[in-house]
């Protein structure tokens, strides 16, 4: 990760400073007590940087331990969608729809655990535009024919289209918000939440613990 790298960088400067330090103080240019002095806060900064790199370690592995749980999750329900088309119990056009937006998550989710630090192919909190060019081939699988207008009003609750397939504000904290001026889609429990402009900027200025989202 790049603030590893960063924190690395630091911890072999402050060994550095250290060392030198030592030799200054054996050519006689400082006093024991000044050495002391400066060794301290040389000692403290280091074991500063270290718990943060431990911290972010730690904190590295288990976002890793729950991608992969994630990942799992997702194609084991798609290995279940696939019985269920095989059994008769759901039909292809139903399946195909489903496969494809596991599958887009299985491929996000795999990408992050595979995310060097260095760039961000996928961004957590994603503008209008992106969001509409996100769902724009979804939508309109949704808007043929009868049965797949059904389809999309039953989803409406779970994804923020509304029935004409316009997407919807779907603002956790304000349910009752129906805008279509969506600003950004945030990650809430385990899914994408689009959020209205209004709400966003609400949410912007509120105390919110963003570690539960």
């Amino acid at each position: 990760m790049r603030i590893t790298k960063v924190i690395d960088d630091l911890l072999d400067s402050l060994r550095k400073e250290r060392e030198s330090l030592e030799h200054i103080l054996l050519s006689g240019k400082i006093s024991h007590g000044t050495y002391n002095l400066l060794n301290e806060k040389i000692e403290k900064a280091m074991s500063a940087a270290s718990d943060l790199r431990k911290a972010l370690e730690d904190e590295e592995e288990f976002w890793k331990r729950t991608l992969h749980d994630g990942a799992r999750l997702f194609e084991t329900i798609l290995i279940e969608f696939r019985h269920r088309l095989l059994l008769g119990d759901m039909n292809e056009d139903e399946y195909k729809r489903s496969a494809e937006i596991l599958s887009d998550g299985i491929s996000s989710i795999k990408k992050q655990i595979e995310w060097n630090g260095e760039e961000r192919e996928e961004t957590i909190i994603m503008t209008s535009q992106q969001i509409r060019e996100r769902y724009a081939n979804k939508l309109a699988d949704v808007k043929g024919g009868d049965e797949t207008s059904n389809e999309a009003v039953k989803t409406t609750s779970t994804t923020g289209e509304s029935r004409e397939g316009e997407i919807h504000c779907m603002n956790p904290w304000k349910p009752e918000c129906r805008n279509t001026d969506i600003e950004v889609s945030i990650y809430y429990n385990g899914r994408m939440i689009p959020i209205c402009r209004k709400c966003w900027s609400e949410i912007a200025n509120k105390d919110i613990e963003w570690s539960s989202i």
